[in-house]
């Protein structure tokens, strides 16, 4: 179950982005809404859905509804991979960067593979980000860990709004 946490940071970045152009042209933190009908994904995904259907958060990206069932391929097993993913243990929840994020499904945690500079399914480090959707949503798309995962600059202009509302150094 996601944090009561994460609607009101998302409430926050929603008002925040209105308040420079720079903001509202390059993000986007969408209200949620109901799933259309026949979307999958892990239970905090679809709860997220209800929250915000997807969004933009500077170089961190989360699937909406519509689009996530085509980016399920990322889990896609790649012949020669280090890394062995496959749709039936893993979900694309969205990008850092160009590299996918994935949840397991068994547990619902959040991985990712922080390599910059390796190209994702080439790079044999794959590591847990998170407890969940909610908590990577908290930390990695509006909060203190969006710098270590996405290798932002200081002049970021989703770590400057970020820093903003409170939620970056």
């Amino acid at each position: 179950m996601i944090s009561p946490e994460v609607p009101r940071i998302l409430s926050m970045a929603r008002e925040a982005v209105q308040l420079e152009q720079e903001w509202s042209m390059m993000n986007s933190v969408p209200a949620g809404g109901r799933a259309p009908v026949g979307t999958e994904g892990p239970s905090e995904y679809l709860e997220l859905l209800g929250i915000a259907n997807g969004g933009i958060f500077g170089r961190v990206v989360i699937f909406d509804a519509k689009t996530v069932t085509k980016m399920q391929f990322y889990a896609d097993e790649t012949e020669g991979a280090p890394v062995r993913l496959g749709c039936d243990n893993w979900f694309c929840l969205g990008k850092v960067n160009d590299d996918p994020v994935f949840v397991n499904r068994a547990d619902g945690s959040a991985w990712g593979f922080p390599d910059r500079g390796v190209i994702w399914w080439q790079s044999d480090v794959f590591e847990c980000w998170a407890e969940g959707v909610g908590d990577f949503i908290l930390n990695f798309a509006l909060g203190r860990g969006y710098r270590r995962v996405t290798g932002a600059s200081e002049g970021d202009q989703w770590r400057r709004l970020l820093r903003h509302i409170g939620r970056a150094e």
